[in-house]
């Protein structure tokens, strides 16, 4: 019975069935516990003392029917379990068992639930209760009202002529405590809507002294009622749906009163504003001022809390522009697409200059970010000149410093010309902790990087994504790892780049599409090209099909530059050499001279040689040697040492292509030295050098491998091959040869880690290291790569442990 205390209610029954039944029944009793809830038949074998038996579950089973069946030829039994909250899933499927087996023999059960307590343990408790055979009897209300009373097995029936006593229940019934609500109940109730233990807010929320709060909260917590309640994240799940059982009216005057006692004893302001959220009017001014508080303490570090603040602030005063404009704010990095929306308003309808500033640096952010506002250097130039002062007294701030400070250096850098003041304010930007818009701070990680400061570049993406993931803002998250992805890919970790883009394109998926982040798709595109996945590739281009991206400078001419890798990769040379010129035309129209931005002239000139086609090869040479003595680092000058060593002939190729080897070792850019290697390697080859060009070979398919770029290590076994060597074994260890030739046999990764004993995750692991060895991106390639890698699958000498 909910509401029972004791044994009185359990008592009564007993003497009713003996006096029904003219004889003494035989008791059998047990107290749940909490610590037995998950144990298999822990409360059967207490309540008929079978500790003593065999402890598989059937055989406690049987013997507990045996029990039963000669205890009901004596006499009337009645089986008692207090507390069943906590009752396991065996022992009340065991008694649902007997109960449906046992119709007609003097058979009483009796499940009591304690008052304060607020759900069952065993989802079969339930069902139970739901039986025909039995009677949900008394008490109030509680976190389930479905199951709020006492399991009743029918007693079996009175002799003829016999009087049911004045003290006994209702034949199937077991009496009700009545209906007040207990005050353990609300205590709980209001401490998990107050988010708070303190007796000194609960008891005025419970209407109780306080000295009985706290004696009553005690117990609550000692019970396991009430787990520790944090005053952020506030209760359990399980707890919350304490409030969902109050009516809508009740519930609402309980928020309404807590807010106010929260905010009379001066917490902050984020506690009370999580009521007010739930509150259908604000119709006190204390409760706007109070969200809107909340709303600037919580912008610094969770501004999707402060979205949850404001859009409520805005519902209710939908006419203050004020609050409109510091939404939008917050919006910024997690949705910039309704940011603007909200920016065009307050444009549209705001006559305060100061709000008016602010929304129009920040519109043109956010235009930039969505892609409304073009980002070609003369566009940048635009925008620097009508950004207003950044000063602003908006209580959520504005990052137009910012803004202003990582436009001037993306315009430096894409334009070429001065390399020291473009790092000089990046550097700048990068060095403040104030809160800033994401793109700010991935335009300035953009030009260090194209300042061949690749690791800084990485460091800095790394913590724009761990910012943004810890402050949930989608956008800006997604916008870091696609660029960060293409940073990975230039550094050699293409593994890990894949990893980033798959990353990024699924936030831009949840988020719509792909014209939430373009570039996710780009960088996804050149890192299957990396890995010799064309179809792959191809598939995340198509994703971009239908997108206008002409004016958006990193979008447009990546896209151009991976679909020209595809072409290639496809057997179409002309289709890839058209792409890669429209990308340099519209580079030069732009006024972008940045030769790392894309390598365009680079993979130009290689494809113009293929072609036959020496003269055009040799200017798009030359035009990268020119750009890279504009903008001098070490990549930019490995790149031009490369492509005029590709388009120059005899001992000058040799030369041109050994110094470019040489610089590009102090360049981050594994990929350009790798082809630096091969195609040095291919000229040593032409000039008859063969143990020289092998050498190379050998040394640019291991890098290759090592950093996963399987294409290329494709083109240097290729060249390993023509020079006549022999390709180089593959060292497997102990732990992956097994698991590649299980692999290769058709083994799916959990048969595997079946069989030997591994985690599927261990297995992932060491294939990801064979497919890196060997060379190949899945298991499409494995079985041949296996074979010849180690001749005909057995083990090399020498096997590494």
């Amino acid at each position: 019975m909910v509401g029972s205390v004791g044994h009185r209610p359990a008592d009564a029954l007993v003497r009713h069935v003996g006096r029904l039944s003219g004889r003494e029944p035989s008791v059998r009793r047990v107290v749940c516990r909490h610590d037995e809830a998950v144990a298999e038949h822990a409360a059967l074998r207490r309540l008929l003392n079978l500790h003593g038996c065999d402890s598989h579950p059937r055989t406690t089973r049987r013997t507990a029917q045996r029990l039963v069946e000669r205890s009901l030829n004596r006499a009337p039994l009645v089986l008692a379990v207090d507390d069943a909250q906590w009752c396991d899933e065996g022992t009340i499927r065991w008694i649902d068992g007997l109960m449906h087996g046992s119709a007609g023999a003097p058979l009483t059960v009796l499940l009591s639930l304690t008052d304060d307590i607020p759900a069952v343990s065993a989802p079969a408790f339930e069902a139970l209760v739901a039986r025909d055979t039995c009677t949900v009897a008394g008490g109030p209300p509680l976190w389930r009202p479905a199951v709020r009373g006492v399991a009743l097995a029918p007693p079996a029936p009175a002799p003829s002529g016999t009087a049911r006593p004045a003290d006994a229940p209702a034949p199937g019934t077991a009496g009700s405590l009545g209906s007040q609500e207990n005050r353990l109940l609300r205590i709980v109730r209001a401490a998990v809507l107050l988010r708070s233990t303190d007796p000194d807010v609960v008891s005025q929320l419970a209407g109780l002294p306080r000295q009985m709060t706290g004696r009553l909260l005690g117990t609550a917590l000692d019970r396991g009622l009430l787990p520790r309640i944090d005053p952020v994240r506030g209760a359990p799940a399980e707890l919350d749906r304490l409030m969902a059982s109050l009516p809508d009216a009740e519930r609402e005057q309980l928020r309404a009163q807590g807010a106010e006692i929260l905010n009379d004893a001066a917490r902050p302001a984020r506690q009370v504003a999580e009521l007010l959220l739930g509150l259908r009017t604000l119709d006190r001014p204390w409760m706007r001022t109070v969200l809107r508080e909340a709303a600037v303490a919580a912008f610094r570090e969770q501004p999707a809390t402060a979205v949850s603040f404001l859009r409520r602030l805005h519902e209710a005063v939908p006419n203050d522009l004020t609050v409109r404009a510091e939404l939008a704010a917050a919006l910024t990095d997690i949705d910039p697409a309704d940011a603007l929306l909200h920016l065009d308003e307050v444009l549209a309808r705001c006559d305060d200059p100061e709000v008016r500033a602010f929304a129009s640096g920040a519109r043109k952010l956010t235009a930039l970010m969505t892609h409304r506002l073009p980002d070609r250097p003369e566009a940048l130039g635009a925008l620097l000149r009508d950004l207003p002062h950044p000063s602003s007294s908006l209580s959520c701030g504005g990052p137009a410093d910012d803004l202003a400070l990582s436009a001037r250096a993306l315009r430096t850098a894409l334009t070429g010309t001065d390399i020291g003041a473009a790092v000089a304010d990046a550097q700048r930007v990068l060095r403040t902790d104030r809160p800033r818009a994401a793109w700010a701070a991935v335009a300035a990680s953009r030009v260090l990087a194209l300042s061949d400061d690749t690791g800084a570049a990485l460091a800095h993406l790394d913590r724009v994504a761990e910012y943004s993931l810890r402050r949930e803002e989608d956008w800006a998250l997604g916008h870091a790892g696609a660029n960060r992805a293409l940073l990975l890919l230039e550094s050699g970790r293409t593994d890990e780049a894949a990893e980033a883009a798959l990353a990024a394109t699924r936030l831009a998926e949840a988020q719509g599409g792909a014209a939430g982040n373009p570039l996710a798709w780009t960088a996804l595109a050149l890192t299957s090209v990396a890995r010799a996945d064309i179809t792959g590739a191809a598939a995340a281009l198509r994703r971009l099909d239908g997108l206008d991206l002409g004016d958006s400078v990193w979008e447009h001419h990546l896209r151009l530059t991976a679909g020209a890798f595809v072409e290639r990769a496809l057997g179409r040379p002309a289709e890839a050499l058209r792409l890669l010129e429209a990308c340099g035309a519209d580079l030069d129209a732009a006024g972008i001279g940045n030769p790392l931005f894309t390598t365009w002239w680079l993979h130009s000139a290689e494809l113009h040689m293929s072609l036959g086609l020496p003269g055009p090869a040799r200017e798009r040479a030359e035009h990268g040697r020119q750009l890279a003595e504009r903008w001098p680092t070490a990549r930019s000058t490995g790149l031009s040492l490369l492509a005029l060593g590709t388009v120059a002939t005899g001992t000058d190729r040799v030369d041109l292509l050994t110094e470019s080897v040489r610089v590009l070792r102090d360049s981050s850019d594994q990929h350009a030295r790798v082809l630096a290697e091969i195609r040095l390697g291919k000229a040593l080859l032409r000039r008859g050098d063969d143990k020289a060009a092998r050498g190379r070979l050998h040394a640019a398919r291991g890098t290759a491998v090592r950093c996963g770029m399987t294409a290329v290590a494709g083109q240097a076994r290729a060249a390993l091959a023509a020079a006549g060597g022999r390709p180089a074994s593959v060292t497997l260890t102990k732990a992956e040869r097994p698991v590649a030739e299980m692999a290769v046999a058709g083994a799916s990764n959990r048969s595997i880690a079946d069989t030997l004993c591994l985690t599927v995750r261990t297995v992932e692991y060491h294939l990801t290291s064979v497919y890196r060895k060997l060379g190949v991106t899945g298991r499409a390639g494995l079985a041949q790569r296996l074979a010849a890698s180690t001749g005909h699958g057995s083990s090399p000498p020498g096997e590494e442990h």
